[in-house]
């Protein structure tokens, strides 16, 4: 009689893996620790700068337009332009509709919507420093991910966004939460299944309604099915699955967009004015009105004129390749340069009056942009780290994301703005960085001889990963 492989029930060939242990009660302590620090501060200043809901569209801009339209959605309006009154999709529909939500099923408790709104941005804020963790903990370990919740929980900017009404925090949130539940899956063991995709797809179809660019994470998804080995056909058939529910959640308001506008918008007509603004002889890489000769005539209906814009941005781009290599670079600058519109965000919000005095607001200011150029020298070194100590999979989803919220704004114009949702990434990249130096310094105090810090394929004769470190 042949002997037989005898395993424990749900016994598994995979080693185990340090990032994916349980949590020892320390560190459940300093993950709690971490996350009610994260919402004292973001309580703390919601209370200190609330205030009534934007008045005026034009010094209140996108902030205005998210607060109207999720009003006119919630009362049965629909999305309707304020100047026009005809219908609009200059703003992808997904933040409004949150916001119609909240103010829907809030309405008869209270009618006081900056406090639903800022309530709903703190849990959304402190779920994203727990999110953050998750995510950590899967590339680079359990006190990786400590480090990178406890950066974004004390990040000043993520913390003034709270107090808003722009849609950052809860993109950031649905960035997150999407990448947690696919990073989270133990890829050593083979493709994620098919439930956990279609959760993957849903809640990246929420992102993406908010902002289009989360659809790129899909690439570091076909990415991380590769490299587990099971081939290009297989791989595609998983990645039809977050497709397809891509598809579903963006059918309806594709077609709402063909019915009342007349044109193909799967997500938003603005577009068009975003590519524009920074593509002409004038351009200086910030934003701009779209009058100038770059963009079409601002009169015209709105899906022709994002037609129109996109037209002349690539043919400007196509005749103008080295200028455009310059703008990158300016729009660069731009968008690194300061960490502080948060401030700027909540200062106006209620009335024409600022909420803070001049030297307020620049101690606010400098405090953001002071915490962001100290984090940028962690982070800078730390995405090579993090690259370097990631398991390809995770590797893969991670950097595709932060890759395509980095790139995709330096096509558009500069805007501070828009490394905001970058922050995750920062943080986790500052967590690598600080993770290696403490390594160094625990060897040179301790004397320990040098040897490997991070978690490292098995050695010869233990069970080996299904595909390469």
């Amino acid at each position: 009689m042949a002997l037989t492989d005898v395993r424990e029930p749900g016994a598994s060939d995979t080693p185990p893996d340090p990032r994916r242990s349980p949590l020892s009660g320390a560190e459940k302590r300093w993950l709690a620790a971490i996350l009610l620090v994260a919402a004292v501060l973001r309580i703390w200043w919601f209370a200190a700068t609330k205030s009534g809901p934007p008045t005026a569209w034009f010094e209140q801009g996108d902030q205005f337009g998210y607060w109207y339209y999720g009003n006119e959605i919630a009362n049965g309006r629909g999305y309707v332009h304020y100047l026009t009154g005809e219908a609009t999709a200059y703003y992808p529909v997904g933040f409004p509709v949150l916001l119609a939500i909240l103010y829907k099923t809030t309405g008869w408790i209270t009618s006081d919507q900056m406090l639903v709104t800022g309530i709903f941005h703190i849990v959304l804020s402190v779920a994203s420093c727990a999110l953050t963790f998750v995510v950590g903990r899967r590339m680079l370990g359990v006190r990786a991910g400590l480090v990178a919740a406890a950066v974004l929980a004390v990040w000043p900017n993520i913390v003034y966004q709270v107090g808003s009404i722009q849609l950052e925090t809860a993109y950031i949130f649905f960035t997150m939460v999407a990448l947690a539940v696919i990073v989270d899956h133990d890829w050593r063991s083979g493709p994620p299944s098919r439930n956990r995709l279609l959760v993957f797809g849903a809640l990246l179809g929420a992102g993406a309604m908010v902002r289009p660019f989360a659809v790129f994470v899909l690439v570091g998804l076909g990415a991380a099915l590769l490299v587990t080995g099971i081939g290009m056909k297989r791989a595609a058939m998983l990645l039809a699955w977050p497709v397809l529910v891509l598809v579903v959640v963006f059918t309806p308001w594709t077609i709402r967009n063909a019915v009342q506008l007349n044109t193909f918008a799967p997500s938003s007509t603005n577009m068009g004015d975003g590519l524009c603004l920074d593509r002409n002889d004038d351009a200086t890489g910030g934003f701009r009105w779209t009058t100038h000769d770059g963009c079409v005539d601002a009169g015209l209906p709105e899906a022709e004129r994002n037609r129109g814009n996109t037209d002349k941005a690539l043919r400007w781009i196509v005749e103008n390749p080295r200028r455009e290599l310059v703008q990158i670079g300016r729009r660069f600058r731009i968008m690194f340069e300061s960490d502080n519109d948060g401030v700027y965000a909540v200062d106006g919000l209620g009335g024409p009056d600022l909420q803070f005095d001049p030297d307020s607001r620049r101690r606010l200011e400098d405090i953001g942009d002071s915490f962001f150029a100290a984090l940028l020298w962690l982070a800078v070194p730390g995405i090579v780290l993090a690259g370097i100590r990631s398991p390809r999979a995770e590797r893969w989803l991670v950097g595709s994301t932060f890759f395509s919220l980095f790139a995709i704004p330096l096509t558009l114009y500069g805007n501070p703005r828009f490394h905001v949702p970058l922050a995750p990434f920062g943080a986790l990249a500052a967590a690598a960085s600080v993770m290696a130096v403490a390594g160094v310094v625990a060897r040179v105090a301790w004397r320990v001889p040098s040897g490997p810090a991070w978690p490292t394929t098995p050695k010869p004769g233990a069970a080996t990963r299904p595909y390469a470190e």
